[in-house]
Parts: structure tokens; sequence; C-alpha cells
């Protein structure tokens, strides 16, 4: 008989964890300027990207605006997402 081992693939959390409330929901994206934010993983620009491209497909006069980051996304640079953009998305990769 075998035994098998099953592993969590779950990796272990660095730094702390916040948890807060969801952010309000625009009614439309028609008009607005939409951040996309990277952390600079392989692989996270390219689902970026896609998502900029969807939304300016589907929604009309949306100004996309990319910002390429680290991990962690430096303080600055959430700063200045949140000054010129009225929604974002952010990505990681891999």
């Amino acid at each position: 008989m075998f035994a098998l081992e099953v592993l969590n693939p779950v990796a272990q959390s660095e730094g702390e964890t916040k948890v807060s409330k969801a952010a309000r929901r625009a009614r439309s994206l028609d008009g607005l300027t939409l951040g996309l934010i990277w952390n600079s993983k392989r692989g996270g620009e390219l689902a970026l990207m896609k998502a900029g491209e969807l939304v300016s497909n589907k929604y009309k006069n949306v100004k996309v605006i990319r910002y390429d980051g680290s991990m962690p996304c430096e303080k600055e640079l959430m700063k200045k997402a949140r000054q010129e953009s009225d929604i974002f998305i952010g990505s990681t990769g891999d």
C-alpha cells in the first residue's frame, strides 16, 4: 500500500494583511480614467493590457494610464495612481 502526502500550495503570507471596506462602485466607466498598476512580475502586464482593451472597447471615452511598479508597490506610485485615476486595476503575474 502507498501513502500519499498532500501539501498545501498556498504560500505563507509576508508582512501585514489588511482588510478594508470595498470601494464604492462606479455606475458606469464612460468618461473615466482607468489606471493599470503592474508590480513587474512577468505576465501581469499582459493581463492588464487585455483588461484595459476590454474596458476601452465596452465603454466610451475611457482614458487608460499604465503604472509600472515593483513588489511591494511603492506608496508614492499608489498615491499618484489615486490622484490621476478614477478607478484602477492591479495585477501580478506568473
